[in-house]
């Protein structure tokens, strides 16, 4: 999974991104936007190479509205090009469940078993 984003670059964005678990807000639909709110001007990119399949095993959708996922995230980033991010680690926050990981060390985590077999 990669984000595609523009980040200002300057002394506070450099340190954020060799940080782990930045806070971040994703918005899930036919496209995938994840955006930071602070300590930088609000700036929103595109993931990419992401499977809705996947993502749906991981963390359950809402329901109604436009989009199927839209809550706050969790996410590390390695920068892999211009503009261009590699996601180490993504979580959601679900509230019924707490924080579900997404990808973790750059790939798919192990799928969250949200019910009981009972």
């Amino acid at each position: 999974m990669k984000l595609n984003i523009e980040i200002p670059r300057n002394m506070i964005t450099e340190a954020l991104l060799t940080q782990k678990n930045i806070p971040c807000f994703c918005k899930v639909s036919a496209n995938f936007e994840i955006s930071f709110h602070e300590p930088v001007p609000e700036v929103v990119g595109k993931v990419y190479e992401w499977d809705r399949k996947e993502l749906g095993k991981r963390v359950l959708a809402g329901v109604g509205g436009e989009y199927t996922h839209y809550t706050s995230g969790m996410i590390t980033l390695k920068e892999i090009g211009l503009n261009q991010y590699q996601i180490m680690d993504l979580s959601f926050f679900c509230y019924s469940f707490g924080w579900c990981p997404i990808i973790e060390n750059g790939i798919y985590a192990t799928p969250k078993d949200f019910w009981d077999k009972e």
